[in-house]
């Protein structure tokens, strides 16, 4: 039975990866990503969804996420262009977010009877699960837009701050329920660079102002060749979301990354040294590793160690 629930809940974040897809295609840079064009909402939009080189109207079967790509084969029907791999990727990304995350949130607070899986968990379970899905798919529609236009719309970061107070207020007021060391997901680890006494707003509030100002300082510097305030921005949401000192993990993992793709970029020709990158990318998969593998990075760093 719950195997099943989850298989319900996995289709349900597909069908939610299919309008990511919608909005991230059809999203213009000078425009709102809420608009009623990239919603698929106005006239202009085109109506019902159709192919992007022919026109063709798409049958309710090619509208199926992921099974529509499979039964097509990544080509058309009509014209046999090939479909972009964008599409059955975020819809199955977008589908583990909605199996994963209420699962993670289960084990990392303590919560037996599992979000989602039952009606027995607790409503601040629920309302966690909640918000951290709809980060993680914000994060995807930031990683798809960055990737396509190097930019990342005001509204998205704006979205992500608004779910980080939504966070907060929810660990502010179940603090008493939730187990000990659950304000970050470093969990006891937090506690060499942030006291239990700063509090959950103090602590958060200092994730935002670490990660705004840590990438401030870098688009200083780099005068605004490496990356741009909508990567500042998107620090400084997703500190309010990690808080302290998680978002300097999120940072550290997102370099990383960076000089391991770019050298990969530079080493294939595809780039060269001084090209800019598309960072945001890389930022959301550093914050998304602190969330599920933050305690046991940081447990292995210090193992090495001895401690």
């Amino acid at each position: 039975m719950v195997t099943a629930f989850y298989v319900v809940l996995f289709a349900i974040g597909t069908a939610f990866g299919s309008f990511l897809n919608v909005v991230t295609l059809r999203y213009q840079p000078g425009r709102s990503v809420f608009s009623m064009k990239a919603l698929g909402l106005s006239a202009q939009a085109g109506g019902r969804s159709h192919c992007q080189h022919c026109g063709k109207t798409l049958t309710a079967v090619e509208l199926i996420p992921l099974v529509s790509y499979l039964l097509q084969r990544g080509r058309c029907r009509s014209c046999k262009a090939p479909l972009s791999l964008q599409y059955p990727i975020v819809e199955f990304v977008s589908g583990a977010v909605w199996v994963t995350v209420p699962l993670f949130v289960s084990s990392f607070y303590g919560i037996s009877s599992g979000v989602f899986a039952s009606l027995a968990a607790p409503l601040w379970g629920y309302g966690l699960a909640l918000v951290w899905v709809a980060v993680f798919l914000t994060w995807l529609a930031i990683f798809v837009i960055d990737l396509r236009h190097y930019l990342i719309p005001d509204e998205l970061n704006l979205f992500l701050a608004a779910l980080g107070v939504a966070a907060i207020l929810l660990l502010v007021a179940y603090h008493g329920a939730i187990p000990a060391f659950r304000d970050s997901f470093l969990r006891h680890y937090a506690l060499l660079a942030s006291p239990a006494a700063l509090g959950v707003w103090v602590n958060h509030l200092l994730g935002a102002a670490a990660g705004g100002l840590l990438f401030g300082l870098l688009v200083f510097l780099g005068r605004g060749r490496a990356m741009g305030m909508g990567d500042v921005k998107l620090a400084l949401a997703s500190g309010l979301l990690l808080g302290w000192p998680d978002i300097l993990l999120a940072a550290m993992i997102a370099f990383i990354l960076g000089g391991a793709w770019g050298l990969v970029l530079v080493c294939t020709k595809k780039k060269s040294f001084g090209d800019r990158v598309p960072f945001a990318p890389l930022f959301t998969l550093g914050a998304a590793a602190t969330v599920f593998l933050g305690y046991p990075l940081i447990g292995f760093y210090f193992s090495l160690f001895g401690f």
